[in-house]
């Protein structure tokens, strides 16, 4: 297996502290195609399209922060997370100065720098007990449009001792095309879609992902926003879309024009 990412020892670490919940929980944001990139895909498949270059050479992660879907399955246990993580004295970024509750539990590594947010999100209007007994009313949750796409569409892959639930890569790269549009942080915007574009220059089966996408766009409802939204950032290879992945992913030594590979591969989802 290749050299993981520095920070992949405070992702295994959470998941570990968090292997009671982890049937109840789904990793999703950045982390996603890293996991793909190092513990899914073959390594012996990895970047064998000639003049694409290898996946080892670049790592997918841009942030060190991690991000739990958290399902609506009934958990029967009496200890919540925010139980958990208090007992193994993670730190606590709290959402209001003058308050210790809400808080976003912070996980630290053994270096000083070495440290990462540990968010938790689901539908909106969940069921009462997804909070109040899994994820624990002291710790802050997101709700967020679209997000049971991902929830309903995950599969299980081994990260060392834990099984880990993780969105499908078809599934991953339909919902950063819907959703991205709704990212008022212009940076996360361009992650989302560099994200998209790794995955599609990556995965092994390139024909099996896209014609996957393609699937999901066609008996989807919300696949109409999807077509509208990669035509209207993937319009031309000058457009925003292309654009914003070029930056993402800077200087490159297997493809000279990002803008067109990235135009190339996004629109042929259409």
């Amino acid at each position: 297996m290749a050299k993981g990412y520095p920070t992949e020892k405070l992702l295994r670490k959470v998941i570990d502290d968090l292997s009671d919940f982890l049937p109840y929980l789904v990793l999703v944001g950045g982390w996603i195609p890293y996991l793909y990139q190092k513990h899914v895909w073959p390594q012996e498949l990895t970047g064998r399209d000639s003049g694409i270059g290898s996946a080892q050479s670049s790592t997918p992660l841009t942030t060190t922060d991690m991000d739990f879907g958290v399902t609506l399955v009934s958990y029967p246990g009496e200890e919540s997370i925010a139980d958990r993580v208090r007992k193994l004295g993670y730190s606590e970024r709290h959402v209001s100065m003058d308050r210790l509750v809400p808080f976003v539990p912070i996980a630290k590594g053994k270096e000083e720098n070495e440290k990462a947010e540990v968010e938790f999100i689901t539908i909106l209007n969940p069921p009462k007990h997804v909070h109040e007994k899994l994820v624990g009313k002291e710790i802050k949750m997101s709700n967020i449009k679209y997000f049971e796409i991902l929830l309903e569409n995950a599969r299980k892959i081994q990260f060392f001792s834990q099984e880990l639930q993780i969105p499908t890569e078809e599934v991953f790269v339909f919902h950063k095309l819907l959703t991205f549009v709704l990212r008022e942080n212009e940076d996360k915007k361009r992650k989302d879609l560099y994200y998209v574009y790794f995955m599609l220059r990556f995965c092994p089966d390139k024909i099996k992902l896209v014609n996957s996408v393609r699937d999901l766009i066609q008996s989807r409802k919300e696949g109409k926003k999807v077509l509208h939204n990669i035509k209207t950032f993937f319009a031309h290879k000058d457009d925003k879309g292309p654009v914003a992945i070029e930056r993402e992913n800077g200087t490159d030594y297997f493809i000279s024009n990002i803008r067109q590979d990235a135009f190339e591969r996004i629109t042929q989802l259409i």
